[in-house]
């Protein structure tokens, strides 16, 4: 009889208990979390891609010193780009090419 009640109450506190981990659940997560640090990734770039643009399209009717500031301009928005867009990663890639 003490058996009986024993797994009747246990049975009722596994009731509240929380559920076992389900891999299927956290592979899901883990898949949406990567996707949004692509797109986070992707929309970064494509604005650097715009910005770059539109300062070679300025530099095209400029002449002259202008035409070298521009470039100036160019190469430090096509970096400053880079350096937000792999922001992650760049911790990474120093590591790498440390002697």
């Amino acid at each position: 009889m003490s058996d009986e009640k024993d797994l009747r109450i246990a049975g009722l506190l596994h009731q509240g208990a929380p559920p076992s981990r389900d891999p299927v659940f956290r592979v899901s997560v883990l898949e949406r979390r990567e996707q949004r640090r692509f797109q986070r990734r992707l929309y970064t770039m494509l604005a650097g891609v715009v910005l770059i643009l539109l300062i070679a399209v300025a530099a095209q009717s400029l002449a002259g010193p202008k035409l070298e500031r521009a470039g100036a301009l160019l190469a430090a928005g096509a970096i400053g780009v880079a350096c937000v867009a792999f922001r992650g990663s760049l911790g990474q890639v120093r590591k790498r090419f440390s002697l």
